[in-house]
């Protein structure tokens, strides 16, 4: 897998566009002079455990033993159920009821940037790329992304609007539907051709 592929799910996982609502509301309630700090803040925090679980990850499945056929189908359901939650959110999403305070770790950090899809994903991908620095700089430059996003939410919201906001989210779930077919795939070939062989 190359950085670019690891980059762009993880960043399609951490789903910042989609938290700019969330975030604006949980902002209302910080000094403005603040709401930088407090972001940065709990992106920091969200990066540690994403660290966490990418190292987490190599050591459990090697404890395990499970093969990459495993890890492949996993990393392909997972992003699917990641992207179906994204085109059809749930009523009783934590986006839709965020506290109107400021947040530490909860819900910003967990679950809103670093949720259990982006973790095991995180984990999966640390099995699948065996290369730790590709991993860690996917992890980074993802992050960074996120950061930026996340730290303009108020600026993009006042340019694009609901609908714009609404409109990149829901293309951000097609996308990860075709990276989970995409996944899904691959473990099949890989399993086909284990058997063939």
């Amino acid at each position: 897998m190359s950085l670019f592929t690891i980059t762009l799910v993880l960043f399609l996982i951490m789903d910042p566009f989609g938290n700019i609502a969330p975030i604006n509301k949980m902002m209302r309630a910080v000094d403005p002079k603040r709401q930088n700090w407090v972001i940065f803040r709990e992106m920091l925090i969200a990066l540690g455990f994403i660290l966490f679980f990418a190292l987490l990850g190599e050591v459990l499945f090697n404890f395990l033993e499970v093969n990459d056929i495993t890890v492949s189908i996993s990393a392909g359901m997972i992003l699917f159920l990641a992207s179906v939650q994204i085109l059809f959110p749930s009523l009783n999403s934590l986006r839709l009821r965020v506290p109107e305070e400021e947040p530490y770790i909860t819900p910003l950090a967990i679950p809103l940037i670093a949720g259990p899809a982006l973790l095991a994903t995180t984990m999966l991908y640390s099995k699948l790329q065996h290369n730790n620095l590709v991993m860690l700089g996917a992890v980074l430059i993802s992050w960074t992304l996120a950061l930026i996003v996340t730290i303009s939410s108020r600026r993009i919201h006042r340019l694009i609007g609901n609908n714009g906001v609404l409109g990149i989210e829901k293309l951000i779930g097609m996308v990860l539907v075709l990276l989970a077919t995409q996944r899904f795939i691959d473990g099949i070939k890989l399993f086909i051709d284990r058997v063939i062989s």
